[in-house]
C-alpha cells in the first residue's frame, strides 16, 4: 500500500463502485487495479486501439489517424502502450489536443515503463488524464 501511495497509484478493487463494469463480466477479473491519473477514465465511454508490433508504415498511419479521430470526437483511447499500433493511436489521441483522452492498460508495474522507447510518450501524457 505504502509503495503504491508513493508511485501515485490509487488502489481500486472489485466491489469499489468505480470498478469497471465490462471489466467485472469477463471470466476472470482482477481483485485490484493499480491506477494512476483520472480513474474517471475507467466507465468513460471508449475504444481499445491495439494491434501489431510491427505494423506496416501504413498501419501505423491509420492507428494513428483513427485514434486521433476517435479522440477528438469525445472517445477515451485505451491500448496496451506496446510497440507499434499501441503506440501510434497513444500518439494519435495525444496530438489531437488537451481535450485527448488515454488509458494504457499495462502489462508491467505501474512505475514502469515498457517498451523504454515510449518514456516520452508516458511523460507527455501525464500532463492529461493518464
Amino acid at each position: 500500500m505504502e509503495q503504491s501511495r508513493k508511485a501515485g497509484c490509487e488502489l481500486i478493487v472489485y466491489n469499489d463502485p468505480r470498478y469497471p463494469e465490462m471489466l467485472r463480466q469477463i471470466f476472470d477479473p482482477p481483485v485490484l487495479l493499480y491506477c494512476r491519473g483520472n480513474v474517471d477514465l475507467l466507465s468513460a465511454p471508449a475504444v481499445a486501439v491495439v494491434g501489431a508490433r510491427k505494423p506496416t508504415p501504413y498501419g501505423l498511419a491509420v492507428a494513428e489517424r483513427l485514434a486521433a479521430d476517435l479522440a477528438a470526437r469525445g472517445l477515451a483511447i485505451v491500448s496496451g502502450l506496446a510497440r507499434g499500433v499501441d503506440t501510434a493511436a497513444h500518439k494519435g489521441a495525444l496530438a489531437e489536443g488537451s481535450g485527448a483522452r488515454t488509458v494504457a492498460v499495462l502489462g508491467c508495474g505501474i512505475d514502469q515503463c515498457y517498451p523504454s522507447e515510449n518514456k516520452r510518450l508516458k511523460r507527455r501524457s501525464k500532463s492529461k488524464d493518464w
